[in-house]
């Protein structure tokens, strides 16, 4: 489960990290457009996927409650079985492809935008003003 945490974080993490570029500047509107749904779909799948697994663990024990006195029942074992392999199934599956293709349009994108550089872009830049010491 721990795995599940930080993966889902990560993913998160990543997409708020996208959605920093909100109102940049693109070379065309739709782009932009993609850019935004794109960053919305990494944050948002991985928090998607998350939520999914913890719900079917949950889920599994409503439906498969322990019945002894240790708190152990005798679909534990199931229930692990459940939440390891049909939890990342399902998933994995239906929002991990959101997922994935969402952060396949960001890697076109950003490939994209080289096409039209700003001016700026293109500077060479002085080393020897920032680092004094070297004599380049």
């Amino acid at each position: 489960m721990i795995v599940f945490i930080i993966e889902g974080f990560s993913g998160m993490v990543f997409g708020g990290i996208h959605c920093l570029g909100w109102n940049s500047l693109f070379p065309r509107h739709v782009e932009q457009t993609l850019w935004r749904v794109a960053s919305i779909g990494t944050a948002v799948g991985m928090l998607a996927v998350f939520l999914i697994c913890f719900g079917l663990a949950a889920l599994l024990d409503l439906l498969f409650p322990s019945s002894e006195s240790d708190g152990t029942s005798e679909l534990d074992g199931f229930n692990d079985c459940m939440n390891a392999y049909v939890g990342k199934i399902i998933g994995f599956f239906s929002i991990g492809n959101t997922y994935t293709f969402a952060r396949l349009a960001l890697i076109v994108l950003m490939i994209l935008s080289l096409r039209s550089l700003p001016p700026g872009a293109y500077y060479t830049v002085a080393w020897n003003k920032f680092i004094p010491h070297a004599n380049l």
